[in-house]
């Protein structure tokens, strides 16, 4: 079945084609310099073969060797033994001529274009789209600054694979440097990048800009080909209140207001103050600062492993490592209050507390996946 587009007539970017042209652009420079030294060596065997009378292949060996040695002035021997005067003449007018404006231009021009031309960069560069284009189930992170760099930091630390995406070419060195296996200096907002960056083999999309206009113009490129909320994320973060809820009705499924997060976090301490222990825990479960422990809310779909049956009788705890610490229900109410017989009902949701590796085992099982 071919997957219907949404995008109308774009053509993705291909970036691994664009370094790989620029790469061949600066190989290309070393084009002239070798023909020319190629050709003068081939020159000078030729006339060698032909002074002395010799034609087996043994003798273009010879003579080939005699005119590195020759040009390189390590002189460990001379490639013939007769009409030594002659022989002697030739090479020497040949080096003085050719030595100058042959070999010592192109080795000048190979080493000029070997340190200014960034073929290691381009190189490298090249790779990494290479390897990029397999990976799946990741996420594009859009903006390279203090909010996702956390974000990475606890995407490295869980094994969650992210390509980056940042249109300022002055942020490159501080991208590489942080350690990023896969970026991308483009501008996020437009259709083909995104495509480019195979957002149809992603999990989500997560926009930190601090404009809010650019983080809009993202989330409504990314749903204008990934339109699906229940199986596609965007996340975002905003400065206000107001774009928050913009971003929400353009496709967003949470946005962030830092400012807003904030405030209540230091309320919530002004109201229940705080403890080491309270701290810690907080850290722990909800922002994965100490361990790899998260909290997370799973549907029970009808065809789960668990729906219908009760906490006890479906054996959660055993099979999945997780603990249940909350029930939602259809109509969104959170029940904390929990014993062995609360049932799983098709439809609600659980929150369930545990690490990466659970949860994701719990999600499955939660969409009819086999124990």
């Amino acid at each position: 079945m071919i997957k219907e587009k949404h995008y109308g007539n774009v053509t993705p970017v291909n970036f691994k084609s664009a370094y790989e042209r620029q790469l061949y652009d600066v190989l290309s420079e070393l084009r002239f310099p070798l023909m020319t030294v190629i050709f003068f060596t081939t020159l000078y065997v030729v006339l060698m073969m032909f002074i002395n009378g010799k034609t087996d292949g043994e003798s273009v060996t010879n003579y080939l060797f005699h005119t590195i040695i020759s040009f390189t002035t390590i002189g460990y021997t001379e490639g013939y033994t007769e009409n030594i005067t002659i022989n002697r003449f030739v090479t020497s007018i040949f080096l003085m001529i050719a030595f100058p404006l042959v070999y010592f231009y192109g080795l000048a021009a190979t080493v000029q274009v070997i340190l200014q031309g960034q073929i290691k960069d381009k190189l490298k560069l090249w790779r990494m789209y290479s390897k990029m284009e397999k990976i799946h189930d990741n996420y594009i992170l859009c903006g390279f600054n203090e909010t996702s760099k956390e974000i990475m930091r606890s995407f490295m630390k869980r094994d969650i694979p992210f390509i980056l995406i940042d249109p300022e070419e002055s942020n490159r060195q501080p991208i590489i440097d942080f350690g990023i296996e896969f970026y991308a200096i483009a501008q996020p907002q437009k259709r083909d990048v995104m495509l480019g960056l195979f957002i149809e083999d992603s999990k989500g999309l997560i926009t930190t800009f601090d404009d809010d206009t650019l983080d809009i113009s993202i989330i409504v490129t990314a749903r204008l080909i990934m339109p699906d909320k229940d199986s596609y994320y965007v996340f975002s973060t905003s400065t206000t209140e107001s774009d928050s809820e913009k971003m929400k009705l353009l496709g967003a499924n949470e946005v962030i207001v830092p400012a807003v997060t904030t405030g209540r976090r230091i309320t919530s301490y002004v109201v229940h103050p705080p403890s080491p222990a309270m701290s810690s825990f907080l850290d722990l479960v909800a922002y994965g600062e100490k361990t790899l422990i998260d909290i997370v809310e799973v549907k029970i779909y009808e065809d789960s492993v668990f729906a219908g049956k009760t906490i006890a009788d479906s054996g959660f705890k055993a099979k999945t490592g997780t603990s249940i610490i909350a029930t939602v229900d259809k109509n969104g109410h959170i029940d904390t209050v929990l014993d062995a017989n609360t049932v799983l009902t098709p439809g609600s949701s659980i929150i369930v507390l545990g690490t990466h590796s659970q949860l994701e085992k719990v999600a499955v099982y939660s969409q009819g996946g086999q124990l």
